[in-house]
């Protein structure tokens, strides 16, 4: 228990300092483990922690806007079935993508398509489109790796450009619902946990990385012999505080406003600390520190 190697050694500090039994007695113990998953959780999300950090980074290939294809669509609405005058190259599925057709202020969302086919659905088409109507076929919302948790800061592209991050609102009133081409993009935001759009389309195929954090699995509990914990040992105390602190939660005692100031107190130690880690001990980025034999 003193190493704190396993999710059962958090477990039995808690239950330790909760002054509760650890041989598996306490009627608290069930508490005790679904804190551990809580407070797990709640660590994890709280900062791009550096031991949470995904190795390779995260990387995708944007899509070319396809823009030699006309579409017919005989009737609006929803639902809308339409045709491309030929299937896209490559017999690549476009569902997804967005259809800006030639001379519209609106866009369509391809909602169902089969690579190789000409036949497509659109999510929603104001008026009919006459046979033959030019468009150009975008990609501007790209779903990233399953265990994406948080980025560590934004994207960024083959020639060098950084992307930031930004809520979606901001992306959504500077640079509208239509989308337009400019590459790199201005900036691009979440629109669910896996999912990201872009301020603007790219024209041609980009490769961007993403350097990100994963969301952990949930802990097992139980587990004091088998998957080591991911927090460094010098950090470990802190899974441990924030353990304690929900535990009380569950258990409406007291002592969880301290526990809390304790947990709360640590987090803010442990962000410091990751700064000096990635930055060097110096007063300033870049600086070391003086030689004593200088």
């Amino acid at each position: 228990m003193a190493n704190f190697d396993y999710p059962a050694d958090i477990v039995a500090d808690a239950l330790f300092r909760a002054d509760e039994p650890t041989d598996g007695s306490s009627d608290f113990l069930a508490a005790v483990r679904r804190a551990l998953v809580r407070a797990n959780h709640d660590l994890a999300s709280r900062h791009p922690w550096w031991w949470l950090r995904a190795y390779p980074p995260g990387v995708f290939n944007t899509a070319a806007r396809i823009t030699n294809l006309t579409i017919t669509a005989t009737t609006g609405g929803t639902s809308v079935a339409a045709t491309l005058s030929a299937a896209p190259a490559g017999s690549v599925s476009i569902t997804g993508r967005k259809i800006l057709p030639s001379g519209q202020p609106w866009f369509a969302r391809v909602t169902a398509h089969t690579g190789g086919a000409t036949a497509v659905t659109l999510d929603s088409v104001p008026t009919s489109l006459a046979a033959g109507t030019a468009t150009v076929i975008v990609q501007d919302e790209y779903q990233l790796a399953a265990d994406l948790g948080l980025f560590v800061d934004g994207l960024w592209t083959e020639d060098g450009y950084f992307i930031e991050l930004q809520p979606e609102e901001r992306i959504r009133k500077d640079w509208g619902d239509l989308p337009s081409p400019s590459w790199p993009p201005s900036a691009f935001c979440r629109l669910d946990p896996r999912r990201i759009r872009l301020s603007h389309y790219p024209i041609a195929v980009k490769r961007v990385e993403f350097p990100y954090c994963t969301m952990p699995d949930d802990l097992d509990p139980t587990d004091g012999a088998t998957t080591e914990l991911t927090v460094p040992h010098a950090w470990r105390w802190l899974l441990s505080d924030g353990t304690l602190y929900f535990a009380y939660l569950m258990k409406s005692d007291k002592r969880a406003a301290s526990a809390k100031q304790d947990y709360e107190r640590g987090i803010e130690e442990c962000v410091a600390y990751q700064r000096r880690v990635l930055m060097g001990i110096g007063s300033h980025p870049g600086q070391s520190v003086r030689s004593p034999f200088l």
